[in-house]
């Protein structure tokens, strides 16, 4: 299955300075409008604040940022620890936003059904188990290690794909969306969900498969 790795670029934008009225307004508005452009707290963002997953319950610790491009990070109750992030990009254009989401129209494998009838296709490969489908504008990817699908290599993908039409995460109307999930938790938070919505991308990265899905189906874009 041929998975497309990127790079994103992170895009700075400079706030310009409004000119109005006398001589000494200008610096005084144009402070005003910088800061009020910049994200300091949870309830600036799209974020969710808490997250109930089905894996572990996780509590926004920070914003930062300005309205255009922000982080917000995600701890345990009671820790410190990151382990889930949500990141919102504008880019210049549509094009450039759609080139940082890993969408896959299709995938090599052999046909199989998920619950509810969801055609896909599966294939084994390295130890893992790769299962591929898509739904509306958006494709999904489930990995799972081959020991712990053994007896049903499709257990892990129809789990994802019951949580992902519970939460409604994929009727979201987006550009394009991806989500590409582990069975296991991961500690480069490889799990992700990433969505375009013209020339603004959103992406979660996170620890925990259910995590991720549930941060960005609770998410306000």
């Amino acid at each position: 299955m041929n998975f497309k790795h990127k790079i994103q670029l992170g895009i700075a934008t400079a706030t310009g300075m409004l000119v109005v009225g006398l001589v000494a307004v200008p610096s005084v508005t144009s402070v005003l409008h910088a800061a009020s452009d910049n994200v300091s707290s949870i309830s600036q963002t799209a974020a969710p604040a808490t997250v109930k997953a089905t894996d572990q319950t996780v509590k926004a610790l920070s914003a930062s940022g300005t309205k255009g491009n922000y982080r917000v990070k995600y701890a345990k109750a009671g820790s410190s620890s990151t382990v889930a992030t949500y990141q919102q990009t504008d880019y210049n254009t549509k094009s450039d936003a759609s080139s940082q989401v890993d969408y896959l129209a299709t995938a090599q494998g052999k046909s199989t059904t998920l619950n509810s009838g969801t055609p896909a296709t599966i294939q084994g490969t390295m130890g893992k188990v790769y299962v591929h489908w898509n739904t509306g504008s958006w494709s999904v990817t489930t990995i799972a290690n081959t020991q712990d699908v053994a007896s049903n290599p499709t257990k892990f993908a129809n789990q994802i794909n019951t949580q992902i039409q519970k939460q409604k995460l994929t009727t979201k109307t987006v550009t394009s969306g991806a989500v590409t999930v582990y069975d296991t938790a991961q500690n480069g938070q490889a799990n992700s969900v990433q969505w375009q919505n013209g020339a603004q991308v959103a992406k979660v990265q996170g620890q925990q498969a259910g995590t991720v899905i549930k941060i960005a189906a609770d998410a306000n874009n």
